[in-house]
């Protein structure tokens, strides 16, 4: 047997890893058994272009930019993007009225919006089934042992970029073999007066100590 070293498994595994939760979000459970999602996996060049993007909206979206920023840092060491999407019009004919149609045909004959985040009117159902197969994704990464984060920032920006085709509403999972977990980290692209601002805004009561909240 040939000798396969550390940096060889963890890309190989993480690689597979991504595989294990496409299937997993492919076999979520679905309205009508309808199975419309689209999914691709993005490595370190895509996601390079992601964070460009998502820095270029800075004044539209600082939150955005704040990812972007992340993302430059989290490529740094062994990650993917596993992006999913969905188109947003109607095939169930549930005519429930939550997406501010009488009834999906309404819906289905309405213009189309563009937005930064996504293309609407959109079917509630096809978001669900979005949603619930993004969660199960990211439930098989942290079975798998994987840093994991569900990004909606990433999602809408493969959706704006096309690196994603044919989906009208979009959501990423980001995966991390790195050797902590980069994902608790992300308030380090705000300022500490910023943080402090917003963390004793939301958290009056509360102080961030090095073992979590401390009254």
């Amino acid at each position: 047997m040939a000798v396969k070293q550390m940096e060889d498994l963890v890309q190989n595994g993480l690689d597979r890893a991504v595989e294990l939760m496409a299937v997993a979000a492919h076999n979520s459970f679905r309205f009508e058994n309808r199975n419309s999602i689209k999914m691709i996996a993005v490595g370190k060049e895509e996601l390079e272009q992601i964070a460009e993007f998502c820095f270029s909206l800075g004044d539209m979206s600082p939150l955005a930019a704040r990812d972007g920023r992340h993302v430059m840092q989290l490529i740094k060491e062994p990650c993917a993007l596993l992006i999913i999407g969905d188109k947003r019009k109607s095939d169930f004919n549930y005519n429930c009225g939550a997406c501010g149609y009488r009834t999906c045909a309404e819906m289905n004959k309405a213009d189309e919006v563009e937005s930064l985040t996504a293309r609407g009117p959109s079917c509630q159902f096809k978001n669900i089934n979005l949603n619930i197969a993004v969660n199960s994704a990211a439930s098989t990464a942290h079975r798998l042992g994987l840093h994991c984060r569900v990004f909606s920032t990433l999602g809408f920006s493969a959706l704006a970029m096309n690196i994603i085709e044919d989906v009208d509403l979009c959501v990423s999972v980001s995966v991390s073999a790195a050797k902590k977990n980069p994902y608790f980290d992300r308030h380090e692209f705000w300022t500490k007066e910023h943080w402090d601002e917003t963390f004793n805004k939301e958290f009056p009561t509360y102080n961030r100590g090095f073992i979590g909240a401390v009254e």
